[in-house]
């Protein structure tokens, strides 16, 4: 069995991100792309749909990271 690159037992935080945005700035601090999965939510006739990212902080880089807006 192929070991896992992502080292799971070595993460120590995690989040649920729906921003693109927010996920690329997680993922330039050193966060693992662990999941992409979609929700779906609302009426049952009238659906929706958003795509929830889930990232992890590998205990070797050190103390967790969370970026920062540029508006904070």
């Amino acid at each position: 069995m192929k070991k896992d690159h992502r080292d799971l037992e070595k993460i120590v935080s995690l989040t649920e991100i729906e921003s693109v945005e927010k996920a690329n700035m997680y993922l330039s601090e050193g966060w693992i792309l662990l999941n992409i999965h979609t929700t779906d939510y609302g009426h049952p006739v009238e659906r929706h749909q958003s795509t929830v990212f889930t990232l992890g902080w590998n205990s070797e880089k050190g103390e967790v990271r969370v970026p920062r807006s540029r508006f904070e």
